[in-house]
């Protein structure tokens, strides 16, 4: 019984090991996230998109809609084959570099350099377009853009996407998805 009552102390030595344990294991740890680069584990940012992403999912098209973007495809995209063509390249663009995930590990030089060729193609080819809701987007796609390279933000290239997806569906007869964004004047 005496045994049981006993409280038994580390010491020196046994406090020494702990706190060389303790430093050894939070080094590891750091090393190991740098290493592969996982870093959005605790990323608050990341939790706040993925928030944003079900809240914002894209509504199925329906009979209705398909014949509004029949009209649409008729109209506003036989008049604009040029910014179609534009809007084809830069969506597929958006498809490879943030599909599949890829948008959590975007490559901001790149992105950058897309946002400057949006900005210049667009400013370029803008009096040329007749529709005034195509003008509206093609404006707001700009200030997206300008805002991309500005702050570099995962958002601000997830709304481009958008814009281009919802576009390429409006203009080119794009059916790689069935759902649209509802982000842009074109497609309202």
């Amino acid at each position: 019984m005496e045994t049981s009552k006993k409280k038994r102390k580390i010491g020196w030595f046994g406090w020494s090991l702990v706190t060389i344990f303790s430093v050894a294991l939070i080094a590891s740890l750091l090393l190991f996230f740098n290493v592969f680069k996982i870093n959005s584990v605790f990323s608050i940012e990341d939790l706040e998109n993925a928030q944003n992403e079900k809240a914002t999912e894209g509504q199925e098209v329906d009979a209705d809609t398909a014949k509004e973007i029949e009209e649409i495809q008729e109209t506003v995209g036989a008049q604009h084959v040029e910014i179609g063509d534009f809007i084809v390249k830069t969506h597929d663009f958006y498809n490879d570099k943030t599909g599949y995930g890829n948008i959590n590990n975007l490559n901001w030089k790149e992105q950058t350099d897309k946002a400057k060729e949006i900005i210049g193609t667009i400013e370029k080819e803008i009096e040329t377009v007749q529709s005034d809701a195509l003008k509206t987007d093609l404006k707001a796609i700009v200030e997206i853009a300008k805002a991309t390279i500005s702050d570099e933000k995962v958002e601000q290239v997830r709304h481009l996407h958008r814009y281009f997806h919802d576009l390429d569906i409006a203009l080119n007869h794009y059916n790689g998805s069935d759902k649209i964004w509802r982000v842009t004047e074109t497609l309202k």
